[in-house]
């Protein structure tokens, strides 16, 4: 089956060009993939719309951003109810701590993947 033809309006038939340094073409490069739009679509965005398109987050990638924030606020529970009592034993305090450290540096990979 065919693509349905587009109105007069719609088509684009203008070419337009322009160069750039490396740097710049990285960036562009860098937006697209963060967007997974086309280079010309990003272009559009930015100078029609005064937008840089926002990045999309895979669902895989979401669900373990929210399972994340979940462990979060169970590690701030558990410092919270720690942090009431007088005494608590090293070991669990070890324990929370090792947790801490092991989600910071999930959350650091996950955010420096892209």
């Amino acid at each position: 089956m065919a693509r349905p033809k587009k109105q007069i309006g719609e088509k684009r038939s203008t070419r337009f060009s322009f160069r750039m340094n490396d740097e710049e073409v990285r960036q562009l490069a860098s937006l697209c993939e963060l967007s997974n739009l086309p280079a010309a679509d990003v272009i559009r965005s930015c100078v029609f719309k005064n937008k840089i398109p926002k990045a999309k987050v895979p669902r895989l990638d979401l669900q373990t951003y929210v399972e994340l924030k979940r462990i979060g606020n169970n590690i701030n529970q558990i410092a919270k109810q720690y942090n009431s009592k007088l005494e608590v034993p090293l070991e669990r305090l070890k324990a929370l701590a090792s947790l801490s450290d092991k989600l910071d540096y999930i959350i650091k990979h996950l955010i420096n993947d892209r």
